[in-house]
């Protein structure tokens, strides 16, 4: 009988956890997806690898109307024994990976096609970005710190794709150590919640940490901010990120400056009111002291940079303050998690277009400091409207999408009763629009430096997926800001089902 009972229990949990797959097939595509990919990588020609891009891009794709199909058919579960949460959140956050992914995959394309091992770039950004989305849906420990070392590892090999060069080495090595420690910091915080609570799952985790001694509890939420931080490239967890997009390739740091980031805000999104319910050592304040403090450096650093991606490598630090501030409204506020899945949207929308435009300026000029745009509106008024559009877009000016996502997030901190972090939000968009005009005037105003006048000759084929990308993302940065009321109602339902 005992046998017996045992064999049918086994049996009904198997059951169950096969009736649950349904809501993982965004995942379980990904996973095809980049499985397929070194595959391929292995058995077609190198002058065929091409192919490859249009496999993960089409998963990536995938991955994206299968979270709309789980979204309308299925609703929302806690599935895998509340190891996995499948809500608004995690199907918004897989959405826009998909979309997003694909759009990184066409950035790649005209600086990766004809590399070797061009087959294996195109399934470690398909690997990068399962966990992605395994880490926007973990509500449990082991499998955020599963989730995050996964993402990790994966782009640190993005970032030194260019093996011969000494740059990428460098951004590499540094975002391994950075990434490494980290991690690290961040796993002895979680065996600290593991150790009070006995139990890996967060929402366990949640009911012991209220009664904990405060002390432990802030000390062990600070290792663990660590590792969600360096995600999301918080300060001061941010030092790595310059150097990074610097010396990665162009489509790496643009895919570091959207996928991973937007992934650690949604887990730190979901995993700070799960273990630390109702404010818990008034984690909120700190968020929001970490939000004006990274917006604030980022721009203050972005003001004297002269090399285009290393000012947006600081822009991208100052939004992720902007994100921060949903995440610190989340406990006072029904505003906040509205207003961070519209933000996050907007903003890999914008980010990809202005990391576009710089793709297209370096394939050119090849160079991407400020004088290699002088002269751009009279060369290239297409690029030069893609780049006005993204910046204003990132500055906050109306009726772009950049507009609305701000305006979302500073009546969020308003609501939580944290008017004075709109007020540092609103001074800090003032300082960024210094930088951000310091690259369009020139573009405008200046005719093209004679040494940069002439163009470099690029192959057309490979030319057609960078203009795909100028297209979509330039459009969706105008939609969503004329047209932003579906993408708020968007916003306004993906709520969490725990936390």
């Amino acid at each position: 009988m005992g046998n017996g009972g045992t064999l049918e229990q086994a049996k009904q949990i198997e059951e169950m956890m096969l009736g649950e797959l349904a809501w993982l097939w965004p995942v379980g595509v990904l996973t095809v997806g980049a499985v397929g990919a070194v595959v391929l990588a292995m058995v077609l020609p190198r002058r065929r690898q091409g192919l490859i891009a249009a496999w993960a891009a089409s998963a990536h794709l995938a991955a994206a109307g299968l979270a709309v199909y789980v979204w309308l058919d299925r609703g929302f579960a806690v599935i895998m024994s509340g190891t996995i949460a499948v809500d608004g959140l995690a199907l918004t956050l897989t959405a826009l990976i998909g979309v997003a992914g694909a759009l990184c995959v066409a950035l790649a394309r005209p600086v990766i096609a004809g590399s070797d091992r061009e087959g294996e770039f195109y399934a470690t950004l398909t690997f990068a970005s399962l966990a992605a989305v395994m880490l926007g849906m973990a509500a449990d420990a082991a499998l955020l710190g599963l989730a995050i070392g996964a993402l990790g590892l994966a782009t640190f090999v993005m970032t030194g794709y260019l093996r011969r060069s000494g740059r990428a080495n460098e951004a590499s090595i540094k975002y391994y150590i950075f990434g490494t420690v980290s991690g690290a910091t961040m796993l002895y915080g979680l065996s600290w919640w593991f150790g009070l609570a006995g139990t890996t799952d967060l929402r366990l985790i949640g009911e012991t940490l209220a009664d904990a001694p405060a002390a432990v509890v802030i000390a062990s939420t600070a290792l663990v901010l660590v590792g969600l931080g360096y995600k999301a490239a918080a300060v001061p967890f941010h030092f790595w990120t310059p150097d990074a997009y610097d010396g990665a390739p162009l489509p790496v740091a643009a895919y570091l400056s959207v996928l991973p980031k937007l992934a650690g805000l949604v887990a730190l999104a979901r995993v700070l009111p799960m273990a630390l319910p109702d404010d818990t050592a008034g984690w909120t304040t700190a968020i929001a002291v970490l939000a004006a403090a990274t917006m604030t450096l980022g721009n203050i650093a972005a003001l004297p940079q002269r090399n285009v991606v290393r000012l947006l490598a600081y822009s991208s630090i100052a939004q992720s303050g902007y994100l921060l501030m949903g995440v610190a409204a989340l406990e006072a506020s029904d505003q906040g998690l509205p207003a961070l899945v519209y933000y996050a949207i907007a903003y890999a929308a914008m980010n990809l277009a202005a990391f576009a435009v710089v793709l297209a300026v370096q394939r050119e000029r090849r160079s991407v400091d400020l004088d290699a745009f002088r002269g751009l509106g009279r060369a290239h008024p297409w690029w030069t409207a893609v780049l006005i559009v993204a910046f204003l877009s990132l500055l906050g000016l109306p009726p772009l999408a950049g507009f609305v996502g701000k305006l979302e997030l500073f009546t969020a901190a308003i609501d939580a009763d944290q008017a004075w972090l709109a007020v540092v939000a609103v001074v800090n968009t003032v300082i960024s629009l210094y930088y951000y005009l310091r690259v369009i005037a020139p573009t405008v105003l200046d005719g093209p430096a004679q040494a940069q006048a002439r163009e470099v000759e690029r192959p057309r084929a490979a030319a057609t997926p960078l203009a795909l990308v100028l297209g979509v993302t330039a459009v969706a940065t105008v939609a969503f800001g004329i047209a932003a009321e579906p993408v708020l109602s968007l916003a306004e339902r993906a709520t969490m089902l725990i936390g």
